[in-house]
């Protein structure tokens, strides 16, 4: 055999050239140049990269709008493991496990069942590998598909707004925060989408075609220099230049009159005339108040030392429903005052003050009060009186016994025969809503809506409980059908068989007046701070285990200031009933315990009913909350302030009186001595049944068709509010 001579320059330069080779192997598709190339051939990707050779991107993440378990992802083939099983995955750069995710909220807690984790286009659409955006699915977008999209951008009639935004003034903060979307519609639409145009609103025509009447908006305002006191009251205190309303429809849109002319200077009501008010009105576009539908009606003070200013009453029939209290404008010049003191010199002391009120009766859609009581007329009867006793008693007499004088206005109903008596208490009925209770009495199955209390004597003194009745009584002589009725609260007071009125007539006290009275299945119900509970104020409690609620207040404001937290958020579950946004409210003008909730305290006294307007309305809460303390929460120049209710319209008497009280505990376990006022409050909570919504649109009488009414046989006019025999 012959053998070829290697040379071993060659062989060196082989052994070298497979050890460079070896030493440049490259990772796949040198990772794309998006990664580094690391130990065994493998890509560490940059960040927002992945893939075997880092070709695809990574998607913005979000949380998740719904998540599972991941299930096994070990594939250890037993129950799922605990713990973090994938850890610095592109997908999952902070690991996951395969139960729910391991979320901790901001203190660091474990959050059990955690189901929105932040996950690559919030699990709501599939990722691009090519060009790192998400494609998300129908109903979502954002750049991680963080959001629930509006549908069809809500067509157009309306604004595309956060779940907090709609929220108002509730306070949301839930993990879909800044997430889940919804359309807020312009007036005059609705839907999901915004897509339905509303239709006219008119008031059922079989609903005033007996004795009943309906309860349409009626609005006052006053324009005048400010409180008589300070001003010194006509004529120093005219005021005169140009003021313009601004009225909101039954939709809540907004219209503003053209600039109206005023002067509270002249005592003649031609210098600012009901006339030049509705003119301005009638004015508005759209024919949003039709021609001849408000009635309008002034009056002045003309003495001197009162105030000078105007008060309009301005009553819109042609706007059936609830509408929003106007406001009035007196700066049409920027920030120039356009209605201003004619006395300018330094010494006066009249300042432009504009109130907006109203008197009992708002415009409403559904009648809570809708059962008339067959059979029944009634009167007015009693006066107001001046005295601050408590207490009535008669220790000789067993007729009269005692009665409490405790939210007692002095007037009651005039029954004139044992029949109508009899069927009142059976149209009354049972006041608490609960059979468990086992206070309804007699054959009527009624209560009495008072109880009474343990005075140290023979006798007991009669109060009005936790749950009074609640009335709407409506003129026999009604002079049109937009009279209207008015609202009060009443108790049985035994003793004097007499039906009691807790707040008192003002517009009209005449004794032969005569009222139709209509009930309601709903419920009243005193805000109390139950240490009991039982529920309700009941006979051998202190009146210190179940304290009355308070409530302190200005005229012509609509923020009240509690005694205590009512929140249902946030009080105490001894608050009975707790309150919420959109609860409703009686809150009366009446007499009221100042010294000791406790009527039958020595020497307790009452605070008297201002008596400046009829006060049985009904408020809905617009925003309940508490606030940190002012400077003045806990002196005793001041009041407590923590606890706020805004409601929907001012109130228009002043609740300013506050309890000289010198026991801890009393006035809705109030802390501390702290002022508090002394106005009670009353929820009142509607039944399902005995109800009539007798506004709506197209009057319940026709079908809303593309914002038209169309209306059903035998009705007729834009609104279908017109019954015709000829409508066919």
């Amino acid at each position: 055999l012959r053998y070829r001579r290697v040379d071993p320059t060659m062989r060196s330069v082989a052994v070298f050239l497979a050890l460079v080779a070896g030493a440049n192997a490259e990772c796949p598709n040198a990772c794309s140049g998006n990664g580094a190339c690391s130990a065994y051939d493998m890509c560490t990707c940059y960040r927002n990269f992945q893939g075997a050779d880092c070709s695809q991107r990574t998607c913005p993440f979000g949380i998740a709008h719904v998540d599972s378990p991941k299930g096994d992802l070990d594939m250890s083939a037993d129950s799922l493991t605990t713990g973090t099983v994938i850890s610095g995955s592109a997908v999952y750069p902070f690991g996951t496990q395969e139960k729910f995710p391991e979320m901790v909220n901001g203190v660091g807690g474990l959050i059990e069942n955690a189901a929105h984790y932040y996950m690559e286009c919030s699990n709501k659409g599939m990722c691009d590998r090519d060009s790192g955006l998400c494609e998300c699915f129908g109903g979502y977008d954002g750049s991680s598909c963080q959001r629930a999209s509006c549908p069809e951008d809500c067509s157009g009639h309306g604004t595309c707004e956060h779940i907090e935004t709609l929220a108002g003034d509730v306070t949301y903060a839930l993990w879909d925060t800044g997430m889940t979307m919804g359309c807020k519609c312009d007036p005059g639409y609705s839907g999901a989408d915004c897509s339905g145009k509303d239709c006219k609103y008119g008031i059922d025509p079989a609903y005033v075609d007996d004795d009943a009447t309906a309860r349409v908006s009626e609005q006052f305002y006053e324009i005048s220099g400010g409180s008589a006191t300070l001003s010194g009251g006509f004529p120093d205190d005219a005021v005169a230049g140009t003021y313009a309303i601004k009225f909101y429809d039954v939709f809540g849109e907004d219209y503003v009159t053209a600039p109206i002319t005023i002067s509270t200077e002249s005592t003649s009501t031609t210098s600012a005339p009901c006339s030049d008010v509705v003119a301005a009105l009638e004015a508005l576009p759209n024919t949003v108040i039709p021609t001849g539908s408000v009635y309008c009606s002034q009056s002045q003070a003309q003495t001197a030392g009162v105030s000078s200013g105007h008060t309009y009453s301005l009553t819109f029939t042609g706007n059936p429903g609830y509408l929003k209290p106007l406001t009035l404008d007196t700066y049409l010049d920027g920030a120039r005052e356009t209605v201003a003191p004619v006395n300018t010199s330094a010494t006066s002391k009249a300042r432009t003050t504009v109130v907006t009120y109203q008197e009992g009766i708002s415009g409403e859609f559904v009648d809570y009060f809708a059962a008339k009581c067959t059979g029944v007329e009634v009167s007015i009867s009693g006066s107001t009186s001046a005295s601050t006793d408590a207490t009535h008693s008669d220790g000789a007499s067993s007729t009269f016994g005692l009665y409490s004088y405790e939210m007692n206005s002095g007037y009651y109903l005039g029954i004139t025969t044992a029949a109508e008596e009899a069927l009142l208490k059976k149209c009354l009925g049972d006041s608490d809503g609960n059979d468990s209770y086992g206070n309804n009495v007699e054959v009527y199955d009624w209560d009495y809506g008072s109880y009474k209390v343990s005075a140290g004597t023979v006798d007991d003194v009669e109060t009005p409980s936790s749950h009074p009745h609640a009335i709407k009584l409506v003129s026999t002589v009604a002079k049109d059908d937009y009279t209207g009725g008015l609202y009060y609260l009443t108790w049985y007071q035994s003793t004097l068989n007499k039906f009691v009125l807790i707040n008192a007539p003002v517009t009209t006290t005449s004794s032969t007046a005569s009222y139709y009275v209509y009930t309601t299945d709903g419920v009243v119900e005193r805000v109390i701070y139950d240490t009991t509970g039982h529920g309700q104020i009941i006979r051998g409690q202190k009146i210190t285990a179940q304290p009355p609620i308070t409530a302190y207040f200005t005229q012509y404001s609509n923020v009240m200031y509690t005694s205590y937290d009512v929140a249902c958020e946030t009080a105490s579950y001894m608050v009975e009933p707790c309150l919420d946004k959109g609860d409703m409210l009686f809150v009366v003008d009446t007499k009221n315990l100042v010294k000791s909730q406790n009527v039958t305290t020595s020497g307790n006294t009452l605070a008297l009913a201002t008596g400046a307007a009829d006060s049985g309305d009904l408020y809905t809460i617009s925003k309940i909350y508490k606030a940190d303390p002012t400077a003045a929460t806990f002196t005793l120049t001041g009041h407590e302030d923590r606890f706020r209710i805004v409601l929907d319209k001012n109130i228009p008497f002043a609740g300013t009186t506050t309890t000289t009280s010198d026991v801890s505990g009393e006035f809705g376990a109030r802390s501390g001595l702290t002022n508090v006022g002394v106005v009670g409050l009353f929820k009142f909570t509607p039944a399902t049944t005995g109800n009539y919504e007798f506004v709506s649109q197209c009057s319940g009488r026709g079908s809303c068709v593309d914002g038209a009414c169309e209306c059903f046989k035998g009705y007729t006019k834009d609104d279908c509010g017109t019954q015709s025999a000829y409508a066919v």
